[in-house]
């Protein structure tokens, strides 16, 4: 890389111009032997644009100041973005040189059993999972660390100088949100249907105080008085018991990110009317 430097930067832009400026200022302090300039101008330089030559320039003089974890990440994203038709003796330079880097720190290969969570090292975000590339870290004891939507999780590790480690995170799914809702919309359901058969069976109750003792009218009506009764002690039963240990379950997991993204359930209600009796149609969709 900065042995053979390549001069081309492409120059767009104000910020393209300045990354192309630093670039050159880059290579002549690394010609100079002047490493701790080189790095800062290389490293404004991918501040401002980042590219495989200023990654690769970067990770190399990085070596020569002694930071090897830097100097991994930016030679791994040089290689990564290595383009077609380069020379292959600057590849095998940076791999060679990558491979000095790899020698010194730790390679993790951190997973997490949910998407979208923080990714942290010794309280540092190195990203998101899934994670698309190893994270190299300082030799000794580390703390890696996942987080989402308040839950959290971590493990400790010592870290030895070359090694190259999995570590599985794995966070409390959560509540199912479909289930909570669906729970939720039922036990109301249920409450509501007792209240409208507590109306009808009142209804009937009047009409058959109006009616003559003893007569079949009368009778009819309270025997549809006490089935749309028992019909709505069930319902209120019923809905009650659903919403309790809809409840009980949204509760006890409520400090649990949601990762489900289904549909919400939908809910409808309509009257109906036929000869026998009069009341509420309700349900829910999925």
């Amino acid at each position: 890389m900065p042995n053979s430097p390549t001069d081309a930067a492409p120059a767009t832009s104000r910020a393209g111009e300045r990354a192309a400026q630093l670039y050159r200022e880059g290579n002549r302090f690394y010609d100079e032997a002047r490493f701790a300039e080189a790095e800062a101008r290389y490293q404004a330089a991918w501040d401002l644009q980042q590219s495989f030559d200023v990654a690769g320039n970067l990770g190399n003089v990085e070596l020569e100041v002694n930071q090897p974890r830097e100097a991994a990440e930016h030679l791994l994203y040089a290689l990564n973005t290595f383009p077609l038709g380069e020379k292959a003796e600057k590849k095998s330079f940076l791999q060679k040189r990558l491979a000095v880097a790899r020698s010194q720190v730790g390679a993790l290969r951190i997973s997490v059993n949910v998407d979208d969570a923080e990714v942290l090292v010794d309280g540092k975000v190195v990203g998101h999972s899934p994670l698309d590339t190893q994270v190299f870290v300082d030799p000794g004891k580390r703390t890696i660390e996942a987080r989402r939507a308040g839950a959290r999780t971590s493990t400790s590790l010592l870290v030895a100088r070359g090694s190259d480690q999995s570590i599985a995170l794995s966070l409390d799914s959560g509540p199912s949100i479909p289930l909570v809702v669906a729970g939720g919309a039922v036990g109301l359901l249920g409450l509501a249907s007792g209240v409208t058969f507590a109306i009808l069976s009142t209804a009937k109750g009047e009409s058959a105080a109006t009616e003559p003792f003893g007569s079949e009218r009368r009778t009819d009506l309270r025997d549809a008085q006490t089935t749309l009764a028992n019909v709505s002690f069930w319902s209120f039963l019923g809905g009650g018991v659903v919403l309790a240990g809809t409840a009980l379950y949204a509760f006890s997991t409520s400090s649990r990110p949601p990762v489900t993204k289904a549909g919400l359930p939908r809910l409808y209600a309509a009257p109906f009317v036929s000869a026998e009796a009069n009341g509420l149609l309700l349900g829910a969709s999925f």
